[in-house]
């Protein structure tokens, strides 16, 4: 549309304008008639339909009034409308406004506006371009307000182009200057900030960091980080912490996800039941880790709850096995596994205790604030890979998989998420298992169309002498397949003898069975796919001993493990993640988000086939 071109040039060549000149009488008008503070970046979080009746106010100001107060009144109104989730309507007022006929403090308001409507239009860099501009040469002139949003709305636009380190470093640049009254909100943003940097990132930031104040960040980051498994351990960890950086600003004021910690410790859970089919391979997997899990907190002295577990193998009614697992004293359920008896859990309108069910239903509300769901979804999967496509810059998709209902749902479950990122799907190919997959890759890349083509020419200048090259579409940018890999190691060559073997290739996690096999997997080199930490990776100390005194198990079971080890090490963490304490943990199944709804989303692991190895993907 027009306003998503213009916008952004709007905003650059806006802000080259400059007039230092304030009118004091326009100030106080505004600040006499207006409840939107002329210092402030923007109102406090007020009701929609305040909000409403206040940016219909400000525009009425704004066309019955001329220059610099008219001016006032239209940035505060966008402000206001940011605010309220009304992007659109305040892009198309965006050309309205006079630069020049703003003060010095509106033009920074302004340009933070604009930035955020960046932001929304999905145009980070330039985003970072306004927040980074002259204008904020003398920020720390300004008032408290327009520093503070300045700076979270740069970190923002920061963390949009992957800089979430550089936006870190401004924001405890800025709170140190702090008084301590100033300093409770900062902390929280820095907080959340450095929670979402990944641990190669935290490591980089400590090489170069160069103050008490980002040092002791750091090190906090780190010691919470390493004890996430234990709140118990985490709680030890900060106090060893604060022992030592003892004239740390966050020694002083704890962010509060760490100064409730020990509440959230008072409340956990000190009875769980797990419902798990114990008789079924992937009910023993999951238990597996569970107990593995259970066993290790229990081994490093951790206080650890009273478990009772329940075999659900068979059971098609679930309501009594709850009853019985609440009149035994449990103030926590991990169960069940099977997806019919999880929806009859998610209709209980009495669910008494809170319940991590590890499978999902198909509904995306919950019926009870007591009801959560973490299972290892494909879907999840997908849209990692998806997304993983989508930064590489790829826009035209081909799609691979098998033919039956399941794996039906799963490439239509692709074709929807890839539509809604903006991208095409370009060609599709379902196969049966078999030996020759020939003439699956030439009906995928339309060389099949070519071959009859060079038939109909045959037939029409019968000749000898004529020579055939199949030639492929070339509108595809990568394929989708969707494989185990015995079927992927004769997919893949297949395609390069086709003459696709330049055409990237994405998979789900099933293209690998967890061994390291160089020689036999040399066949899937170049395909990139998603799975589990726990599959991908030997750092969790657990997995070594789980290997070393358990069965040898094939990925999928390995999966369902890793499964069972999140399913433990999160039945303290509920809490935090319905009081919004907590925004993700990083779990050997993947980063583990929960949403409004208490279904948690799972970004799992990227990694890619190299040389017959697999090779992690930062």
């Amino acid at each position: 549309m027009k306003t998503r071109r213009t916008v952004p040039n709007l905003i650059h060549n806006a802000l080259r304008l400059t007039r230092p000149l304030a009118v004091i009488a326009c100030v106080l008008l505004l600040l006499s008639c207006s409840n939107t503070s002329i210092n402030g970046t923007g109102p406090a979080a007020i009701p929609q339909q305040t909000a409403t009746l206040e940016i219909q106010e400000l525009l009425e100001r704004w066309r019955s009034s001329q220059g610099e107060l008219a001016a006032s009144y239209l940035v505060m109104a966008l402000e206001l409308m940011v605010d309220a989730d009304q992007q659109f309507e305040a892009i198309e007022l965006l050309p309205q406004v006079d630069m020049a006929m703003l003060t010095n403090q509106l033009q920074v308001r302004f340009a933070i506006v604009s930035a955020k409507l960046d932001l929304y239009l999905g145009n980070p860099q330039q985003a970072v371009a306004t927040m980074t501009g002259p204008l904020f040469n003398q920020l720390f002139t300004l008032s408290y307000d327009i520093q503070w949003g300045a700076i979270q709305t740069r970190l923002s636009a920061y963390s949009a182009t992957g800089q979430v380190a550089t936006g870190v470093r401004e924001v405890v640049q800025f709170n140190a200057n702090l008084s301590p009254s100033q300093q409770a909100d900062t902390h929280n943003v820095i907080w959340d900030a450095f929670a979402s940097l990944q641990d190669s990132e935290l490591a980089s930031l400590a090489e170069s960091a160069d103050s008490y104040e980002l040092r002791g960040w750091i090190e906090l980051a780190r010691q919470s980080r390493a004890e996430q498994y234990s709140l118990e351990s985490q709680i030890d960890a900060i106090d060893r912490w604060r022992a030592i950086w003892v004239r740390h600003t966050a020694n002083r004021i704890l962010p509060d996800n760490l100064r409730e910690l020990e509440q959230a410790w008072q409340q956990r859970p000190r009875h769980v039941a797990l419902m798990l089919p114990l008789q079924d391979q992937i009910g023993a997997a999951v238990q597996e880790g569970f107990l593995s899990a259970y066993y290790q907190a229990l081994s490093l002295g951790q206080d650890v709850p009273e478990i009772s577990v329940f075999d659900t193998t068979g059971v098609v009614e679930v309501r009594g096995i709850f009853e019985t697992a609440i009149n035994s004293g449990a103030d926590l359920i991990i169960g069940p596994l099977n997806k019919e008896l999880v929806r009859q859990v998610d209709n209980f309108s009495d669910l008494q205790i809170p319940t991590l069910a590890l499978n999902y239903t198909d509904f995306e509300i919950r019926n009870s604030s007591n009801f959560y769901q973490f299972g290892l979804a494909p879907e999840d999967d997908i849209r990692q890979a998806a997304n993983l496509a989508w930064q590489q810059g790829y826009r035209n998709a081909g799609i691979l998989y098998p033919s039956n209902p399941d794996y039906e749902r799963l490439q239509q479950a692709f074709t929807e998420y890839w539509l809604s990122l903006g991208g095409n799907l370009v060609s599709r190919a379902n196969f049966l298992d078999a030996s020759d997959y020939s003439d699956l890759v030439k009906r995928l890349l339309a060389i099949d169309e070519s071959e009859s083509r060079a038939s109909r020419i045959e037939s029409i200048l019968p000749r000898d002498d004529i020579e055939f090259v199949p030639y492929r579409r070339q509108d595809i940018d990568f394929l989708f397949m969707m494989a185990n890999p015995r079927q992927g190691r004769q997919i893949n060559p297949t395609l390069a003898f086709f003459f696709a073997g330049d055409i990237p290739v994405y998979a789900l996690p099933a293209i690998y069975d967890g061994s390291s096999e160089p020689l036999i997997n040399q066949d899937l080199n170049g395909i990139v796919f998603t799975d589990s930490p726990w599959i991908l990776t030997s750092s969790d100390p657990l997995k070594q001993v789980v290997n070393s005194q358990l069965r040898a198990t094939a990925g999928p079971l390995q999966r369902l493990r890793a499964l069972g080890v999140d399913s433990f090490r999160l039945y303290s963490r509920l809490g935090q993640f319905n009081a919004d304490r907590i925004a993700t943990f990083n779990g050997v199944s993947g980063l583990l988000e929960m949403q409004d709804n208490g279904i948690f989303k799972r970004t799992p692991q990227s990694a890619k086939f190299e040389n017959g190895e697999v090779v992690i993907i930062e």
